[in-house]
């Protein structure tokens, strides 16, 4: 615990360097006053040294002019966060991440230096949940009297680059920019045949009927069940657009839900049809902004982060940890490349975080579609033995928090999630493959020695039998028991409830919070006040959001988020899946490896 009288003597940065370098530059004096003048003017320098590098290294970099415009740019994959070796980081300097976005834009929403925002999209490489908290971000800072323009400046935009333009008060598109409105849509791909072509076969277990991971590998179309979760998540998604731009666009919801089904649509129609406001260039942005071209006036996302963490993190402050889960989950080793949870390190994180005693509570933000059962159940530990040591732990979802990523934080004190998450999926799947015809075919052959008839049952060269599926399905059966009985137990569900929301079956973040699976819809600001609410930390208190990450070295690119790492066969499978490429290397190992998966179907806009 600190003490109060100690807090109440603390002093900014720039007064203890000042204290540093007039202590030094006395020593300096007095040296050179006795005649000792190496010596003084050693410590001189010192301190001059001190100085110099203080102005260019913190000062110089954060300063910003007055009326400057704050200008983003979105192309490309949008990361929860920058989780990557230094070295990484210093070859993905460019790369953005939500937090970065998160930060700069609430943070310019109450800045007096800065005049207006402007947000150029080239396109947006994340979910619709994603897009909408960027959304809501934009419109707040327009709701604190910035001014807020959105470029659309690709060769087409979608209805995911159209909800975060819609965030800002005025919209430009490139006149030979298209609109793709589409609607809303979604599914998944189905390889029964093609496997049974290609003499393989996959045998499926689910736990239970709305459990759509594994028919991807055992059906050819959806069942009914899946159809039937699939048509309200679709019906949730298309509210959460047409409430979005009827209320940004100040149109009708008639008219919203018509223009976002418009189909493709140039530049001038949604103009004529008041989707945007007019066509333009970003050239045309800067000379309204600086008729003189002397580019001063425009300020990068990270240059506007500098100067935001400069003028804004000061003081003391209560600590709130942020942990961040992005990625399927695993629980032995890593791939080569791409995101996942490491089970093992995710709990680490969360452990070391609930041992600080600065910490007051814990935000945890989950994007997963689940992965392996021992990897979640890893984490639940560890989020509980968090609250047992008394920090509160607040979940905040991303764009899919489902089944292992719903397991990770249904022991939490409280969930957040987007209207637009996909979550829920409390089910089980097993999946194993039977390559025996496709080998023989090839003239490969196998031979075993076994104590036991069942011995080989995991083999790839047959199939288990009917009593061997049985067997295992009861095993599974009793994991889902537990899976269903923590979501009780952290949910505050009788038995029966939990199982009336289980069943394997996807949710929206607005049906979730419905049936008790959430706690409030939002995004991780929500979380964050909730965390300080919980943590009874005073409303006059500002807060510290310390990010708590899994520990790498310089030249580590395990984990790395970066494409040119990720063979491109492996992208090219995602693509066909549906999967985001930096989740493609764990998500095609767990699929290729089989066994129990606590796995969400992924679906996307």
């Amino acid at each position: 615990m600190k003490n109060p009288f100690i807090e109440r003597l603390w002093i900014n940065r720039e007064v203890r360097l000042a204290i540093i370098v007039t202590i030094l530059g006395v020593v300096g004096v007095v040296a050179c006053a006795y005649g000792h003048w190496k010596v003084g003017i050693a410590v001189l320098g010192i301190a001059a040294a001190i100085v110099a590098a203080f102005y260019f290294a913190v000062v110089k970099p954060a300063r910003i002019p007055r009326d400057a415009v704050l200008v983003i740019r979105l192309a490309g994959p949008i990361e929860e966060d920058v989780t990557r070796s230094p070295l990484d980081q210093i070859l993905r300097r460019g790369a953005n991440s939500l937090d970065h976005l998160r930060y700069a834009l609430e943070s310019a929403a109450t800045d007096d230096r800065v005049r207006a925002i402007v947000v150029e999209i080239a396109g947006f490489g994340a979910g619709l949940a994603t897009a909408h908290e960027v959304h809501r971000l934009m419109r707040a800072a327009q709701t604190g009297g910035k001014r807020v323009i959105a470029l659309l400046r690709g060769d087409d935009a979608g209805l995911r680059e159209y909800l975060v333009a819609s965030g800002a008060g005025e919209i430009v598109a490139n006149p030979d920019t298209m609109l793709t409105m589409l609607g809303v849509a979604t599914g998944g791909v189905f390889l029964k045949n093609a496997l049974h072509k290609l003499k393989i076969q996959a045998q499926t277990l689910q736990w239970k009927e709305y459990k759509g991971a594994a028919e991807t590998l055992g059906r050819d179309a959806m069942s009914p069940a899946v159809r039937e979760s699939m048509e309200a998540i679709v019906a949730d998604w298309e509210k959460i657009l047409v409430d979005a731009i009827a209320s940004a666009r100040k149109v009708s919801p008639e008219k919203a839900r018509e223009l976002i089904a418009a189909g493709f649509v140039s530049a001038k129609f949604a103009v004529e049809n008041h989707l945007i406001d007019h066509e333009g260039y970003i050239e045309d942005i800067r000379a309204e902004f600086d008729p003189e071209s002397k580019r001063k006036v425009f300020v990068s996302l990270a240059r506007y982060r500098r100067h935001a963490i400069f003028t804004r993190e000061r003081g003391i402050r209560a600590r709130i940890a942020l942990v961040h889960a992005s990625g399927p989950v695993i629980s032995g080793d890593a791939p080569p490349t791409g995101e996942y949870i490491s089970g093992v390190a995710t709990a680490a994180q969360i452990d070391r975080a609930s041992r600080d005693e600065q910490v007051k509570a814990i935000v945890f933000r989950v994007n997963s579609p689940g992965g392996s059962a021992v990897g979640s159940d890893l984490v639940w530990r560890a989020v509980r033995e968090a609250q047992g040591r008394g920090k509160p732990v607040v979940v905040s979802m991303g764009d899919v928090a489902g089944s292992g990523g719903y397991y990770v934080a249904a022991g939490a004190d409280a969930i957040v999630a987007e209207p637009a998450t996909i979550t829920g999926s409390i089910g089980v799947v097993y999946a194993k493959f039977n390559l025996g015809s496709l080998l023989t075919e090839l003239g490969v052959h196998f031979d075993f020695v076994k104590s036991a008839p069942i011995s080989d049952a995991m083999s790839f060269a047959r199939a288990m039998t009917d009593a061997e599926l049985a067997q295992l399905n009861e095993t599974v059966g009793h994991l889902y028991s537990a899976f269903t009985a923590k979501v009780a137990e952290g949910r505050h569900l009788s038995p029966e409830q939990a199982e009336a929301v289980a069943k394997g079956r996807i949710w929206s973040g607005l049906a979730a919070k419905e049936r008790g699976l959430i706690d409030e819809v939002g995004g991780l600001s929500t979380a964050i006040a909730i965390a300080r609410d919980r943590a009874h930390i005073a409303a006059d208190r500002p807060h510290q959001l310390v990010t708590y990450r899994a520990e790498r070295r310089w030249l580590d690119f395990r984990g790395s988020s970066m494409e040119v790492s990720t063979p491109w066969a492996i992208r090219a499978a995602a693509a066909a899946l549906g999967i985001p490429a930096r989740w493609a290397p764990a998500m095609l190992e767990l699929l290729i490896r089989g066994g129990v998966m606590l796995l969400c179907p992924f679906i996307e806009l």
